[in-house]
Formats: C-alpha cells, sequence, structure tokens
C-alpha cells in the first residue's frame, strides 16, 4: 500500500486525461447494464490507488464483474519476484473502482496493448502484454514489471 501513496494523483490525473482525449471512442459508463453483452474495450480506474486497468471482453459488463468477484488465492497475487511484481486486478473489488470507460467495438484484442502503453507503468495494473496471448510461456515472456522500491 506505501507504493500505491507514493504515486502523485496529480500526474495520474493527467496521464487519464490525456488518454481518455485521444481515445475518444472511450465514454464513462456509470451503469453495467449498458455494456451487458456488448464488446469491447474497458478501462477501470482506481483513483484511490492512481492505478487503472485495462481490458477487452466479448461481453465488458460480465468481464468486470468477474474482476470484482474473482477469488485470488495468496500464490497468484504476485507474478514474478515480489519486489517488480504488480498486483493483480482481481485483488480489488467493485467499490474500489472509482470510474468505468469503455469502447464498443466488435475488434476485440488486436488494440488492447495500444491503449496499455499510453499508461505509464506506475499508473497500470495489467501485468502481461495485451491481446490474445499463446500460454503461460508467452505471458511470463511478455510480463510487465516495475519496482516497488
Amino acid at each position: 500500500m506505501e507504493y500505491f501513496r507514493s504515486l502523485s494523483k496529480e500526474r495520474f490525473n493527467e496521464v487519464l486525461q490525456d488518454f481518455i482525449d485521444k481515445n475518444s471512442d472511450f465514454t464513462e459508463i456509470t451503469d453495467l447494464t449498458l455494456v451487458n453483452g456488448t464488446s469491447g474495450y474497458y478501462v477501470m480506474v482506481l483513483d484511490e490507488y492512481s492505478q487503472v486497468y485495462i481490458g477487452t471482453s466479448r461481453d465488458i459488463k460480465k468481464r468486470i464483474q468477474q474482476h470484482w468477484t474473482m477469488q485470488m488465492y495468496f500464490d497468484r497475487m504476485i507474478f514474478g519476484d515480489t519486489n517488480h511484481s504488480i498486483l493483480s486486478v482481481n485483488s480489488f473489488r467493485a467499490l474500489d473502482t472509482t470510474r468505468i470507460f469503455a469502447y464498443a467495438t466488435s475488434n476485440i484484442f488486436t488494440l488492447e496493448d495500444q491503449f496499455m502503453n499510453q499508461f505509464e507503468s506506475e499508473y497500470l495494473l495489467n501485468r502481461t502484454a495485451g491481446g490474445v496471448l499463446g500460454g503461460l510461456s508467452e505471458a511470463v515472456a511478455k510480463r510487465k514489471i516495475r519496482s516497488l522500491l
């Protein structure tokens, strides 16, 4: 938690606003029923922690709810060594998510990594590269890390 407290909320909001300005297809949603059964991309914003998570799904509502309710086993909370691992978005719950932006499109998986790369790594909860990965070995090879020290 010390890591999250050390982040600049002002800079986080600048980076997030810059992302929204550059990607006008993303709109803020306050009701998940609006994206029920909708394919596309989503950005979960955790303002208290100055973090975002970018995902893609064939059903945005269902996928976000899975993040909020998934049981996180202790051995899955970190990915790599403890000094560089990114905490899983599934470690957070619905009340931690303060804003959601969605971009409805059938062209899923192709732009996820491009969207992720628009954020500075310290503000991003994604633990692997975006898009469809070819299994555990590719996920490990394309994992994202940051220094927690």
